[in-house]
């Protein structure tokens, strides 16, 4: 009953923890397409045509000032001042925010923009099973801090201070372990190929 519990509690943080970054950029781009909208249909009205590549003209106009301003935003975030600012923002608030920091991580790794080295993805030894885990940090009296993903959630877990003769390199991106752990384990033979001296009696367990 208490591992019920345990599981259950895990997949509903999980959930959230995954759908409101959806649900937040879903009411931000929709937002800021209404003031796209309101700032290119007097433009659009003066327009000789009334749609451009199956569109109407201004919902292209609106889409193509939005694209404009995200190129702009991007190019302003490479500026000192922004990196500044948005550090100050993540050591400030977001630090606080539980898993916010593996999240980004996961995240750069996925898109290839990561400026910080990410978690790496080891095969960690639980009781009589292997799982996909990632290790964050070495602690001074030896041990591992690891953080093991659920599945088909990775974004929630459990942290655990290990040995370091209880993990192994799985020689793997994070990408490739958080799409495994996405399919509820398909995948996993490419995943024990690259892992470092993986016995073959062991086998991996995700959940």
């Amino acid at each position: 009953m208490k591992k019920f519990g345990h599981f259950l509690r895990t997949t509903l943080v999980g959930g959230i923890l995954f759908l409101v970054p959806i649900v937040v950029l879903i009411i931000v781009l929709s937002k800021a397409l209404a003031i796209a909208h309101k700032l290119v249909d007097p433009i659009a009205a003066r327009l000789p045509f009334e749609s451009l590549i199956g569109l109407r003209t201004p919902h292209v106009l609106a889409i193509t000032l939005l694209l404009i301003f995200c190129f702009v935003a991007g190019l302003f975030a490479r500026t000192a001042l922004a990196k500044r600012s948005v550090n100050w923002l993540e050591s400030a608030v977001l630090s606080n925010v539980p898993g916010y920091q593996f999240i980004k991580s996961m995240g750069e790794s996925l898109l290839g923009v990561e400026d910080e080295p990410v978690p790496q993805v080891v095969l960690a030894r639980i009781e009589d099973a292997w799982q996909i885990a990632f290790l964050v940090e070495r602690l001074e009296d030896g041990h591992l801090a690891v953080f093991v993903p659920g599945a088909p959630n990775p974004q929630s877990g459990s942290v655990y201070l290990m040995t370091e003769d209880r993990i192994k390199p799985a020689g793997i991106p994070p990408a490739a372990a958080l799409k495994c752990l996405t399919r509820l384990g398909a995948g996993s033979s490419a995943l024990l190929r690259e892992a470092q001296n993986l016995g073959t009696t062991h086998t991996t367990k995700v959940h």
